[in-house]
């Protein structure tokens, strides 16, 4: 790539991310009060993963979260004492005990998802299916490189040669 078009995508990125940053910021303002349930980044990551796989163990969560089980114990217990969690006996394994989503967490991501409806409703249904499912293809496209370029190689080493002569 020529200096000149590294400058313009450069450019171009940063315009699209600070759109993207902006548009979301307006967002998150306009419902966040809506989910008065006020959670750390780590309490937000923690309950979207006990989510997305059910009931997944504290040594599993400290993997994905690249944390210490003591971490992941620490705020499983916070969220436990506020009804969002629960923790069971692994019925296939009974020494191993499974972090679920208990009565509080099922209610936040049932409230999650009227909010996500709402905001389709009135801001995405104002674009062209046909413009959604571009974009959709355009995100996977770039996610899918930032994965395998994320996961083949050590950033430094990604950086480091993009920027030698």
């Amino acid at each position: 790539m020529k200096s000149d078009d590294g400058d313009k995508l450069f450019k171009l990125v940063t315009e699209i991310n600070e759109m993207h940053y902006e548009m979301n910021k307006i967002i998150i303002k306009e419902y966040q009060s809506l989910l008065d349930d006020d959670f750390s980044n780590n309490q937000t990551i923690l309950m979207d993963i006990v989510k997305k796989f059910e009931a997944i163990s504290i040594g599993e969560i400290a993997q994905l979260m690249k944390i210490t089980s003591s971490a992941v114990g620490q705020i499983v217990t916070k969220l436990e004492n506020e009804n969002y969690l629960m923790r069971m006996i692994n019925p296939k394994n009974r020494r191993e005990i499974l972090v679920q989503l208990a009565d509080k967490g099922f209610r936040y991501y049932e409230k999650e998802e009227k909010i996500n409806r709402e905001i389709v409703n009135r801001f995405y249904s104002e674009m062209e299916l046909s413009e959604m499912e571009e974009l959709k293809k355009i995100l996977t496209k770039l996610s899918k490189i930032v994965e395998k370029k994320c996961t083949n190689q050590n950033w430094e080493e990604t950086n480091l040669d993009q920027h030698k002569g």
